[in-house]
């Protein structure tokens, strides 16, 4: 299978114990691949199981009606259609685009 190469990529560190690095590098071996290409394969088989599964659908669900209504939300303060005596919630310094930040971003 032929895949495009992405002019981007990220770095992502992951931290595992010396004897799982150890059971990843045979796997690499004898796979004749190189670590980076066994995580990568991992990864995408977990996000494409994940994609299949019942429940993962259901969450995306509601991330997608939450974000909708946040949208609408937002579309009315924008515009100044929001109802008279509506609650406008401030974001607070732990939370990042819906998502709390790691202990270590939030102290600085």
């Amino acid at each position: 299978m032929a895949e495009a190469k992405n002019t981007e990529v990220r770095t992502l560190a992951v931290r595992v114990t010396p004897d799982f690095h150890a059971q990843l590098s045979m796997v690499a071996q004898v796979d004749d691949m190189s670590l980076t290409d066994l995580m990568m394969v991992a990864l995408q088989n977990h996000v494409a199981a994940r994609r299949d599964a019942e429940d993962f659908k259901a969450k995306v669900q509601a991330a997608l009606a939450e974000a909708e209504t946040q949208l609408a939300r937002t579309k009315a303060m924008l515009l100044g259609t929001l109802p008279e005596g509506t609650a406008v919630e401030p974001s607070t310094d732990a939370t990042v685009r819906g998502r709390t930040r790691r202990r270590d971003e939030t102290s600085g």
